[in-house]
């Protein structure tokens, strides 16, 4: 009896023994899964931030084009642009008694702007004087290049016909005011007109009565 219990006692504890084994084996195991599992969620930790910084740079990138893109509007837009040479005529009618200048455009349909001697002073006998037909000049410059013609053709006029063949006072310093201008001037032309003949002279019969 007593060598009985002796080999049952041998036998449990040579299964404890081998159950300690087990465990033993068995708990390594365990934590190559723990750290194979830590592992993972670790990478997958730096591949979210590595994501995360890839976003921040693509949308930091859309940005930076964006602004560029701005930034390039804004200078094109900021350029002046090129305007079309707008072309028109002045007509310089000169007298003894008053200078009118008439700027319209090539066909001659559309008045853009007109301005006289009479218009600047008020005495009658400075109408036709050379100090104002360059004002007006200067008027009717500035108000031509508001309107955004850059080229001009002049066509000079005396009374002419049967009265004065000769421009007044007012037209050289009108030509020399528009001359000094931004205005491009192409022609400068005479537009007098020429009798061929004879042309009665008004007044009646007995002429004009003072």
């Amino acid at each position: 009896m007593p060598k009985e219990n002796k080999e049952v006692k041998t036998d449990e504890k040579v299964e404890i023994a081998e159950k300690i084994k087990e465990k033993i084996e068995a708990k390594p195991e365990i934590d190559l899964k723990e750290d194979t599992k830590s592992k993972d969620v670790k990478e997958e930790k730096v591949e979210k931030k590595t994501d995360k910084k890839e976003v921040k740079i693509e949308e930091s990138l859309k940005k930076a084009q964006k602004s560029k893109k701005t930034e390039v509007i804004e200078e094109v837009e900021s350029r002046p642009k090129k305007q079309e040479n707008k072309k028109g005529v002045i007509h310089i009618y000169s007298s003894g008694n008053n200078t009118i200048l008439h700027v319209t455009d090539i066909t001659g349909a559309e008045t853009i702007s007109r301005v006289s001697g009479g218009m600047i002073t008020k005495a009658d006998r400075l109408k036709s004087a050379p100090f104002q037909g360059m004002l007006a000049a200067q008027r009717v410059v500035k108000e031509t290049l508001e309107k955004g013609i850059t080229e001009v053709d002049i066509r000079v006029r005396a009374p002419g016909g049967n009265k004065s063949p000769s421009v007044g006072k007012g037209s050289q310093s009108a030509i020399k005011a528009i001359s000094r201008s931004d205005l491009k001037i192409n022609i400068i032309e005479d537009s007098t007109p020429v009798i061929h003949g004879y042309m009665r002279k008004k007044g009646g019969r007995r002429g004009r009565r003072l």
